[in-house]
């Protein structure tokens, strides 16, 4: 992955109970469970070897444990970005599962139109332009790096639906589950999404990457 400008591997936080009881956790502060805590250092064997020197991770607490054993397998810094954050939903949607907010209105319209804005979620397109504004800031370095991004399903399907050039619409098309690697490249000629949702066992990343 060495001799382009820029490599993202990205990371979606290892499962939580709540993950696991289909229920919506916007920004609630919940903890890996120990599934999640397996996921994470899975990931952080799979990682070992890269040259990463900088991981950044969502304020969430989830991220923050699924960082760690990556941090420290690697020997990378770590840094809290706000642009990485999962979609902010409001009290009526948090901690539900869809079953229970099906009868409100608001959430078929989200469905869809993922530009759709209301007072209970954070609209995509909104999401979308936090998180390219923090990636193109990591384009603008011009020395080759791999740099670590931990962070939520929906924010990070919308930013690699985003440098594929495919509709905002079509986000949701795209699996990137708990515990998953995904890598996007970035050189002269564009971006090019090189991996897809790996679930990691043993071994290392580079088993499966260009």
């Amino acid at each position: 992955m060495a001799g382009t400008s820029l490599d993202l591997v990205l990371v979606r936080h290892g499962v939580t109970d709540w993950n696991e009881n289909g229920r919506l956790l916007g920004r609630t502060p919940i903890a890996i469970n120990q599934r999640g805590r397996k996921q994470a250092e899975a990931v952080a064997a799979a990682l070992v070897g890269l040259p990463v020197r900088r991981i950044f991770v969502s304020p969430q607490r989830r991220t923050q444990e699924t960082a760690e054993p990556i941090a420290q397998a690697l020997g990378a810094s770590v840094a809290t970005e706000p642009a990485l954050d999962e979609v902010w939903l409001g009290e009526r949607w948090q901690g539900k599962t869809f079953d229970e907010i099906r009868h409100d209105p608001d959430i078929w319209h989200v469905l869809r139109d993922p530009t759709y804005a209301c007072d209970v979620i954070e609209p995509a397109c909104a999401v979308r332009d936090r998180v390219v504004a923090f990636v193109e800031t990591l384009r603008a370095h011009h020395e080759p790096e791999i740099v670590v991004l931990v962070s939520h399903g929906d924010p990070l399907r919308v930013l690699v639906c985003h440098y594929l050039g495919m509709p905002l619409g079509a986000f949701r098309a795209l699996t990137i589950s708990n515990g998953s690697v995904s890598t996007l490249r970035f050189e002269k000629l564009g971006p090019s999404l090189r991996v897809l949702n790996y679930l990691p066992a043993a071994g290392s990343l580079k088993t499966v990457a260009p």
